[in-house]
């Protein structure tokens, strides 16, 4: 059996409000059949969380309220998100 290091992961758009106020827009990273809610929820204290600035590390802790975005509105600031797989988003409930 692969371990969950092998195995592909998954980009789901989010928006993310943050302690001081600012918003960060990006996409977190699953694996297949695996919720975002599980991932904030999982004993690391920090996340990585792809912009298109680049990759950071959030602190989750400091982060106020997580927004998963719709696949419209995604498609609609596209230019704001990196490669998703439209595909996995439209056939999988993350």
């Amino acid at each position: 059996m692969l371990s969950q290091t092998k195995l592909p992961k998954f980009a789901v758009p989010v928006r993310i409000a943050m302690a001081n106020e600012t918003q960060i827009i990006g996409a977190v990273f699953v694996y297949q059949g695996q919720r975002v809610i599980d991932l904030l929820c999982d004993e690391r204290p920090f996340i990585p969380i792809e912009t298109t600035a680049g990759f950071r590390l959030l602190n989750k802790q400091h982060a106020v309220e997580v927004d998963l975005m719709q696949i419209e509105e995604m498609l609609e600031k596209r230019d704001l998100f990196p490669n998703v797989d439209l595909q996995y988003l439209r056939n999988n409930k993350w």
